[in-house]
């Protein structure tokens, strides 16, 4: 009897501890599930984080190329990546909370979305409107260089018209016995020349003194020319000029006679003599007499 006592209580035992070891089995199977389950929900709550993360940089590049405020973004975008860092320690609890910043991140994505669609179309229309601007930016430029090309064809028509015109000349020629001929003479006992010649009167000339140079050149188209009698070169049309005798004259825009007397220095030689009358910047006008 007391043995089969003994098997009794030894099979009781057994079994209250196989039983333990299966309860122990099936919460620790429970537990696994669980585990995995808790491990599973936050992979997909990470993986959320981690894609709003991305879409909010993304986003933050739209905005600042489109000119808007990303300062605040800035600051929120570094809140998630801290979240990231340390969200694989959080407990299950937090699932739920964390849940709930994922869904508030997203509907902040898309208000994102309505800025970026708002900046966008404040740029498009910024352009159209610079592109207008810039039309009509060209069509002021155009005005203002055909108002100078006009201004500068004006300018160039009172430069021409302000210039001094030749109204008459004569070339007298003077004898050593005091005698004198106009236009044509012979060159036997000749002096000297005398020059006379009148400027019209022009009322847009400037009132200057200004340099006249006198060329006479010989038949041969060489000028006559002497540095004894005052003969010398000046700069005309970019090239180099000379002339037998300059004349000083002040312009007082009224008509102007002038006499310029030149002394022989050599033996004129029969033939057509033309005398040219000059400025520094153009030429006034044209005589001649003639040696027989």
């Amino acid at each position: 009897m007391k043995e089969k006592k003994i098997i009794r209580i030894l099979t009781a035992f057994i079994i209250l501890i196989v039983a333990g070891l299966l309860f122990f089995i099936y919460k620790n199977n429970e537990s696994e599930k669980i585990r995995v389950q808790q491990e599973i929900e936050l992979d997909n709550v990470y993986l959320e984080l981690d894609s709003v993360s991305g879409a909010l940089g993304e986003k933050i590049l739209t905005i600042s190329q489109l000119g808007g405020n990303i300062d605040s973004l800035i600051i929120l975008k570094e809140s998630i990546e801290e979240e990231k860092k340390v969200f694989r320690t959080r407990a299950y609890a937090q699932i739920n909370r964390l849940q709930g910043k994922v869904d508030g991140y997203k509907e902040l994505l898309l208000a994102q979305d309505e800025e970026i669609e708002r900046l966008k179309k404040v740029n498009e229309q910024l352009y159209v409107e610079n592109k207008e601007q810039k039309v009509e930016i060209n069509n002021l430029n155009s005005t203002i260089s055909n108002i100078n090309q006009s201004n500068k064809k004006l300018e160039e028509k009172i430069k021409e018209a302000s210039q001094l015109e030749l109204k008459d000349i004569e070339v007298v020629g003077i004898f050593r016995n005091g005698s004198k001929k106009t236009k044509t003479f012979k060159n036997r006992s000749l002096s000297k020349l005398n020059i006379n010649f009148t400027l019209k009167e022009n009322d847009l000339s400037l009132i200057e003194v200004i340099d006249i140079y006198i060329s006479i050149e010989k038949p041969n188209n060489e000028v006559l020319y002497d540095i004894s009698k005052g003969s010398g070169s000046f700069t005309f049309n970019k090239r180099e000029l000379f002339y037998t005798i300059k004349e000083e004259v002040l312009i007082d825009r009224n008509e102007k006679k002038i006499n310029v007397e030149y002394n022989k220095n050599e033996e004129f030689k029969r033939g057509t003599y033309n005398v040219h009358l000059y400025t520094n910047n153009y030429k006034i006008g044209s005589g001649e007499f003639l040696v027989k």
